[in-house]
């Protein structure tokens, strides 16, 4: 596998950062990840309510991170 100059100079940042800042980059990609699940959710089902937007949520993160559902 070949990375991009981009892919690297991405690298090299996240290797100067201490593993704190590496962790809170990944929660932050995370928080992201799942607001961007739930609002495709809304956008194809707006009628949903808060409770079965959130078993679909899970439902969608367990296929995401190949989780048994």
């Amino acid at each position: 596998m070949y990375l991009t100059h981009s892919e690297i100079q991405q690298l090299d940042l996240l290797r100067e950062k201490s593993p704190s800042d590496r962790f809170l980059l990944m929660v932050q990609l995370i928080d992201g990840q799942i607001k961007a699940i739930k609002a495709g959710l809304r956008h194809k089902h707006p009628d949903i309510d808060d409770e079965e937007l959130e078993q679909c949520l899970k439902l969608a993160m367990k296929k995401i991170y190949s989780l048994k559902p």
